[in-house]
């Protein structure tokens, strides 16, 4: 059974190779396989190749041009995203880990939590304060913008010393934070600086641009390809005239 699968694969192709040839030299049998027409058969095939070499070879410059455009172009775009997530990142940050709570106002890394309204520790300014009753504490968060906020805490939940200490906790994030929030800041301007010279830096998607107008200039100047073309539709012609059929 494996014998005669291998004949009948072996047929196979034997007879696509023949109707093969009968298409690409049309005419019938004896211009296809004949000796005597043997000198028109690779006139016609040395034709035929010249046109298909300097096509693909046309082509594959042409290809490698374009490539060329669309990797300067990725990493053209690639740097500017990527300088654009650092500054958001930069300029959004998070609030942080938890620090310490007590009563509605929550602390974090850089940010305070007052039932549920976020307020940035950096550039606030935290006091207490004590009521002449001595049964409450105050605690007043002023914001950069002057806005201020005031959380009261009454003895007998929360003593004068707990909340004084909370106030400093809260004294010392906001030093922290400012410290952070400078060096932020100078981060910043130089990732500006950055994102700039990223969308400046447009020198090598422009040569791989001119690159590839040089080739299609080039290509279009370029008399080889259209004269073996020329040359393909005369040796069609010169089998047409000897087979009274005209190869593709």
């Amino acid at each position: 059974m494996i014998v005669i699968g291998w004949a009948v694969a072996l047929a196979a192709l034997a007879v696509g190779w023949t109707l093969q040839r009968l298409v690409r030299y049309p005419g019938g049998w004896r211009y296809a396989f004949h000796e005597e027409h043997r000198a028109a058969r690779e006139a016609l095939r040395d034709a035929r190749n010249a046109v298909r070499q300097l096509g693909r070879a046309a082509r594959r410059e042409r290809w490698q041009a374009l490539a060329g455009v669309q990797r300067a172009e990725w990493a053209y775009r690639r740097r500017i995203r990527q300088a654009e997530a650092e500054l958001e990142r930069l300029r959004t940050p998070h609030r942080g880990e938890q620090i310490g709570q007590l009563g509605d106002i929550t602390l974090y890394e850089h940010a305070l939590v007052v039932r549920e309204v976020e307020v940035p520790l950096a550039d606030l300014r935290v006091r207490f304060e004590l009521a002449r009753s001595a049964h409450w504490s105050y605690v007043y968060l002023t914001q950069p913008d002057g806005r201020e906020r005031m959380e009261r805490y009454e003895d007998q939940e929360h003593s004068e010393d707990a909340v004084r200490q909370f106030t400093m906790q809260i004294q010392n994030a906001v030093a922290a934070a400012d410290r952070v929030q400078k060096q932020r800041t100078e981060e910043i301007r130089m990732r500006e600086a950055e994102l700039r010279a990223a969308r400046q830096a447009t020198a090598p998607l422009e040569a791989a641009r001119e690159r590839l107008e040089e080739t299609r200039v080039r290509h279009d100047a370029d008399l080889k390809l259209p004269h073996a073309r020329a040359a393909l539709d005369d040796a069609r012609s010169a089998w047409a005239d000897l087979t009274g059929r005209r190869p593709l």
